[in-house]
């Protein structure tokens, strides 16, 4: 799901259980040549676009990123608003978190640690009910800075259509010198064009969370956030662009565009290729039964790129797509790699968004052995409907089947970290060839069943080909490699 000078995924790409950082195969590479300077496209109209939210699909995947609807147990028995403190036995400093009030006037002053909990609940709500000044009340009202960063991010939230939005807590114990107490706060989020799935042991590690640690003071007798802090990570995919605020929507039928006011300029054009790639990629979406609500494509400026979702430095990438749990997808695009080469746009936003519907919403263990496959298909689904044949990496190939580690089986290792760009180049050409040479000797039906019972459902690699393909996979592995020596 990346894309750049089509090469390994940036070092420091931790696996963590549920919510990874992109693979190789998440990211798109590019060895297309392509302009650095900016161009313009013109700007969009005053204000953000409001984001439509169609009804959700019936249909809900098995898999790594997104699918259908799933709404919280919770959420569905009071509303919109929840808070979740934790799952253990609540104790007295949690008690403001789960208690409603007292039914006498005689009842116990919160403690400090309850009454920021307190705050956080109701602040929750106030997202969720999309009441801003209820949202700011849990906010330092002498703190300008933090209060307009917190207004940024409810108004970036509530455009990214937050559907769910729960704190968990832990607090110490009240500063004796300071008098302030701090929190640290795990935030579980989902938007409504994502399902929202609850953690349940071995099939979900529920929706996607960052983590915070907030600092309450105490201001006109009530606890209130006086600083918020949450460090650059990229194990933890973190900034989130919403974190950050100030964001701007464009909305078409079927994909958002997002992106901080100075990116703006180039929504329109993004937009369009993204529409473009989306009409394809929902096609493909129902042969592996995972049809999409709607797609996200984040535009990234140079200070996003190297910030959101915990940054990129790798020159050679220009676009990923990001898994949040098994919840969602985004698509992050570095506008400077793309924005002066539409061919590049067209490919790179088809190959990402393949990632969202191949990988989308299945909760899955899979790594880099399945790669081969992962990659394969989004390239196969990035130049579609043109063949391996026209694609730029057909000489890379080449020149991996000629030489010394030419590769025995379509199944191919995926490239270590620190691969050069023509070893991910071939990589990424060979995956491309292999699902061409699926679809046209079984069918392209064929290829997606194989695509959804081994990437989706995770079965085993020979039961998935005997079942789509009515052979075993050594027999199909062959019969590509042949197919694939013959045709570059």
């Amino acid at each position: 799901m990346v894309s750049g000078p089509w090469s390994s995924p940036p070092a420091g790409f931790a696996q963590i259980p549920g919510q990874r950082a992109p693979q190789a195969s998440e990211f798109f590479p590019s060895t297309h040549p392509f302009v650095q300077s900016p161009i313009e496209v013109g700007d969009l109209p005053p204000g953000i676009v409001p984001v439509p939210f169609p009804a959700p699909p019936s249909r809900r995947g098995r898999g790594l990123l997104v699918g259908a609807a799933l709404a919280l147990a919770a959420a569905l028995a009071v509303g919109a608003g929840v808070v979740y403190v934790n799952r253990a036995p609540l104790s007295l400093n949690e008690r403001a978190a789960a208690a409603g009030p007292e039914p006498t006037a005689a009842r116990t002053p919160l403690t400090p640690a309850e009454a920021a909990v307190a705050a956080l609940k109701a602040q929750a709500a106030a997202l969720l009910a999309n009441n801003e000044k209820g949202w700011l009340a849990a906010v330092d009202p002498g703190q300008s800075k933090l209060r307009t960063r917190y207004t940024s991010m409810f108004r970036s939230l509530r455009g990214l259509g937050v559907s769910h939005f729960a704190y968990q807590t832990s607090v110490d114990p009240v500063d004796a010198k300071s008098g302030t107490v701090q929190v640290t706060a795990e935030v579980a989020y989902c938007f409504s064009t994502d399902k929202c799935p609850e953690e349940k042991y071995n099939a979900s590690d529920g929706p996607p969370t960052i983590s915070q640690v907030l600092t309450f003071k105490k201001v006109s007798g009530r606890y209130v956030i006086a600083k918020v802090t949450e460090k650059k990570s990229r194990s933890r995919q973190q900034p989130t662009p919403w974190e950050s605020g100030d964001l701007s929507f464009l909305s078409g039928e079927r994909v958002t565009v997002i992106g901080n006011r100075t990116e703006r300029k180039y929504f329109k054009q993004v937009l369009a290729a993204a529409e473009k790639a989306a009409v394809v990629n929902d096609r493909f979406a129902g042969l592996v039964g995972n049809p999409q609500r709607r797609y996200r494509v984040y535009v990234a400026g140079a200070k996003q790129w190297k910030t959101w979702y915990g940054g990129i430095t790798d020159k050679w990438v220009i676009g990923y797509a990001i898994p949040l749990k098994d919840s969602g997808s985004d698509v992050v695009l570095n506008i400077s790699a793309v924005r002066t080469d539409s061919d590049v746009l067209a490919t790179t936003l088809q190959h990402e968004l393949a990632h969202v519907v191949t990988l989308g919403g299945a909760y899955r263990t899979g790594g880099s052995d399945d790669m081969w496959l992962e990659e394969g298909i989004a390239e196969y689904v990035g130049w579609y409907p043109r063949s391996a044949t026209d694609s730029w990496r057909r000489s890379a190939v080449r020149s991996l089947l000629t030489g010394s580690k030419r590769p025995k089986s379509i199944a191919a290792k995926a490239p270590g970290d620190n691969a050069s760009p023509d070893t991910s180049d071939a990589f990424y050409g060979f995956g491309h060839f292999t699902a061409d040479c699926l679809a046209r000797k079984y069918g392209q039906g064929a290829l997606f069943d194989f695509v959804r019972l081994y990437l989706r459902e995770n079965r085993d690699l020979d039961p998935a080909s005997r079942e789509a393909f009515g052979k075993p996979f050594t027999t199909v592995d062959k019969t590509c490699l042949t197919w694939i020596r013959d045709k570059v």
